[in-house]
């Protein structure tokens, strides 16, 4: 925990300037990922799992173009049963993991410039690599799924400090079938704390 803050401090210090105009942002976000759709049919639990990264330049007062990167790790304990998998039937208990890693081209609207709250919202374009695996007994399957995927989002940044701020974000990743995967989507809400420059 002690690595962990100093690690945020240190980022802290490398992304504040001493401009007062604000260029760019990078935040660090603890994400609560909510399976939906499909993803719910094969993992319907919400998991406390997840981390994301994000950078963004400012282009004017109120946009900004960035990237995000992260990872949400969804897990479900499914009881005794008898699974079929082609050909094959095993009876036992199966443990359900599904990794995601969101890379995504992102661009944020930030609605006004002044006071200390600035709603936004924002679409992020890229890639998700869905890393799927399932243990039972002695046995493991795994595959890591690319595919598209798209990602709203609406959120609230506040700002109590002129280098340093706090957000929270509503998201929805969609990823597009593909790769032999159905597409899947989460809901992911992201609590975070912002370094401004």
């Amino acid at each position: 925990m002690k690595k962990s803050l100093l690690l945020v401090a240190l980022l802290g210090m490398v992304f504040t300037g001493a401009t007062q105009a604000q260029t760019s942002l990078f935040s660090i976000n603890y994400s609560i990922g909510i399976p939906t759709g499909n993803t719910a049919d094969y993992i319907d639990q919400v998991s406390g799992r997840g981390i994301k990264v994000e950078y963004q330049r400012f282009i004017d007062r109120n946009f900004a173009l960035g990237g995000e990167a992260g990872n949400t790790t969804l897990y479900k304990r499914e009881s005794k049963k008898v699974y079929t998998e082609g050909s094959a039937s095993l009876s036992g208990i199966q443990y359900r993991y599904l990794n995601s890693y969101p890379i995504l081209v992102t661009g944020t609207y930030y609605t006004n410039q002044t006071g200390a709250l600035r709603p936004y919202a924002g679409l992020g374009i890229g890639t998700i690599a869905q890393d799927k695996r399932v243990d039972m007994g002695i046995f493991s399957t795994q595959k890591t799924h690319w595919q598209f995927a798209i990602r709203p989002e609406l959120g609230l940044m506040y700002r109590p400090a002129q280098y340093v701020g706090f957000k929270f974000g509503a998201k929805y990743y969609q990823s597009f079938s593909g790769d032999d995967l159905d597409g899947q989507s989460i809901i992911g809400l992201d609590f975070g704390i912002i370094f401004l420059r």
